[in-house]
């Protein structure tokens, strides 16, 4: 009777393996909570539960229910192998079959995932695993062996009743990014389109499954960032489009974008659902020419978009870290391809700048027209010429780095001092126009 019950319980606790929820993080893990209910005899129970990731962390399992005693909480991971099974044949006649070879009898020694090493009549012998098409022993019989890990608990409970709960753990093999859609319209106005790639590289499904996605500094991932920087418009009073399909909340100093719907999300699956969009953002873009000291050299500028998360730009909401894809729409022609970019998390009232790539039609060229160096001091004189073949007026910014102690004289154009080892200079052409900035640095030391 004891046997039957446990059969029947299990078979009721598979079917209720939907309806989870998954906070997902950007350091490859998530945080799973699987709703359980069971009915249970007065007494003492066994109940397991094997629907379970491959990736989960053994010791983050914990049963949270009501109406019973947990007395004891195992988990088993005693996964079957091949390579296990015959470890257990150490010392005991085994034969194999190397590809295009007679079967080779012989006594097991030693056998790892790379090699197996048998005692045989002519002397020891060692196979590549890779070179042999399969290993065989006499027949034993075995138990049914474990394919998947599993939980188990024992139970108590002072009458039959119903209980419910949930099984919370966390688990490896979980991920999301995000990936915006920047559809520029013009030079200063687009449409911004944010996604959410998330990514179940586990070996379960989940079904109707309501997913978080926390975003925050508990990833490690190499990538390039973007550093936001306070924008200085004050914000107005605008709402967000009503095209927003998450929900923002905080936990702790962590942002939670919680998906509206529930999903299917399936074992080796990614899905990519809408977060934000199709926004109506404004950008300013300017043409990059950076350089230090003494280099010289001649190159297309770099385009930078310069973005602010205000509610009067059409955002004012909390931007999670991702990548930037670029577009120009041209009417008749649609949407072409013209760059990418890493952006870093951007609060509200702060801002983002992009680069898209670089512009043919606008380059530049830096000379060193003179240089002289003595015992204590050194001076440089630089040109900067940039040249503007576009049909449109545009605006540059010319970047430079000068280390250590140093004054500026004679600048043809005013700078801005941006810190201790970097000056700009603002300037604009138009349509066909080339203009020069000189510049002359010098340093001195005791």
């Amino acid at each position: 009777m004891k046997i039957y019950y446990l059969i029947l319980l299990i078979s009721y606790l598979f079917s209720q393996s939907e309806d989870a929820t998954l906070t997902i993080y950007k350091d490859g893990t998530a945080l799973i909570k699987q709703p359980v209910g069971w009915s249970i005899p007065s007494g003492s129970s066994y109940i397991t539960w094997n629907n379970l990731p491959s990736g989960i962390d053994k010791d983050t399992p914990f049963l949270n229910i009501t109406g019973a005693d947990i007395l004891s909480q195992r988990f088993n991971n005693n996964i079957f192998t091949g390579t296990d099974f015959f470890s257990k044949k150490k010392g005991e006649a085994i034969q194999v079959k190397p590809k295009n070879s007679k079967l080779v009898k012989g006594v097991l020694l030693e056998i790892n995932s790379s090699f197996i090493t048998l005692k045989h009549s002519s002397g020891i012998i060692t196979f590549n695993r890779n070179e042999l098409e399969y290993l065989g022993s006499k027949y034993d019989q075995i138990e049914l062996p474990t394919f998947d890990p599993y939980l188990s608990w024992d139970l108590k409970s002072k009458s039959s009743k119903d209980i419910e709960g949930e099984l919370v753990y966390k688990s490896h093999n979980f991920s999301w990014s995000t990936v915006y859609r920047l559809i520029m319209q013009n030079e200063e106005r687009g449409e911004l389109i944010a996604e959410a790639v998330i990514s179940n590289n586990s070996n379960i499904d989940f079904k109707s499954s309501t997913i978080q996605l926390v975003e925050g500094n508990l990833n490690n991932v190499k990538k390039k960032t973007m550093k936001a920087e306070r924008a200085n418009r004050s914000t107005a009073t605008a709402q967000l489009d009503a095209s927003r399909l998450i929900n923002l909340d905080q936990l702790g100093d962590y942002h939670i974008y919680a998906l509206n719907e529930t999903h299917d999300l399936g074992a080796k699956e990614n899905i990519t659902v809408r977060m934000y969009g199709p926004l109506d953002v404004g950008y300013s873009k300017k043409y990059v020419f950076e350089n230090t000291e003494r280099r010289q050299k001649e190159e297309p500028l770099e385009v930078q978009l310069t973005m602010e998360n205000t509610e009067a730009n059409g955002l004012g909401i909390s931007l999670p870290a991702g990548k930037v894809e670029m577009y120009s729409f041209k009417q008749g022609k649609g949407l072409e391809y013209i760059g990418a970019d890493g952006m870093g998390q951007v609060p509200k009232g702060q801002f983002t700048t992009l680069t898209s790539g670089r512009a043919f039609d606008v380059f530049g060229n830096r000379k060193v027209l003179n240089y002289d160096r003595q015992r204590k001091s050194e001076e440089a004189v630089i040109e900067i010429r940039v040249t503007n073949t576009r049909n449109e007026k545009v605006n540059v910014l010319l970047i430079e780095h000068i280390n250590g102690d140093w004054v500026i004289k004679d600048e043809s154009l005013n700078y801005l001092k941006k810190d201790a080892s970097t000056i700009h200079f603002p300037l604009s052409l138009n349509t066909g126009e080339t203009k020069s900035v000189y510049y002359t640095y010098r340093k001195e030391w005791k």
